[in-house]
């Protein structure tokens, strides 16, 4: 009997552990109320309205780095985007060995001004953290704002004094971020989309530090 009860027991946690594998994952103690993915040419074809029918509601495009790479993949996602519900907001990837006008340069040339109705996200492409570098990054910052765009950084909220007054920061911290400071939470980046083919694991995911009214006010409707 004790042995009928431990094969039972182990069968128990094997079908938890695969059905837990199925489903998408979510942050941690977090009432979010959106979430979103990242999309780059890494995977493969990735179905939209999929991602939509799977309570996705935004995803963010990687575009540029520095005045030399641009994803592959940026603008057939920009194109499939128009057909869904789903939000969309651009990645660029700020380098060291370009600077911010180059950043710039390239950036327009090769993403224009359809960025999305998110946040342009900045993401440091580099661990340095010198004023230099801060400094380059909040020019490329401004010159973006000066276009009408907002823009989000990938930084710890303790350098928001080298950016722009209305720039937006994005944590990649463990645990749910202070609303004040963070507009939108990286929660990992090794997540998965339940049901959607390509996005069963290594997937950066984010949510919207914000409650379901903000969302919808900005950026759209949830697909929820």
């Amino acid at each position: 009997m004790i042995l009928t009860l431990l094969v039972l027991a182990i069968a128990g946690l094997i079908v938890g552990w695969f059905n837990f594998k199925r489903q998408t994952t979510l942050p941690s103690n977090s009432n979010t109320s959106a979430i979103g993915v990242e999309l780059t040419q890494k995977f493969d074809y990735v179905d939209l309205h999929k991602l939509q029918a799977n309570n996705v509601s935004f995803i963010y495009l990687r575009s540029t780095q520095g005045r030399s790479y641009f994803d592959d993949d940026y603008l057939s996602y920009r194109d499939q985007v128009q057909g869904t519900n789903l939000a969309f907001g651009t990645i660029v990837a700020y380098s060291n060995e370009s600077t911010a006008r180059q950043h710039y340069e390239y950036f327009i040339k090769k993403v224009g001004l359809n960025t999305g109705s998110l946040p342009i996200l900045i993401e440091p492409a580099v661990e340095s953290r010198s004023r230099k570098y801060l400094n380059s990054m909040a020019d490329f910052t401004q010159m973006l704002m000066n276009r009408g765009k907002s823009v989000a950084v990938l930084l710890n909220y303790r350098y928001h004094k080298f950016f722009p007054v209305k720039t937006k920061f994005v944590t990649d911290g463990k645990y749910e971020p202070d609303k004040v400071k963070y507009a939108f939470w990286r929660y990992t980046t090794d997540g998965r989309v339940k049901n959607v083919s390509g996005l069963e694991d290594d997937v950066t995911m984010f949510s919207y530090n914000g409650t379901v009214a903000q969302y919808k006010q900005k950026y759209g409707q949830l697909t929820q």
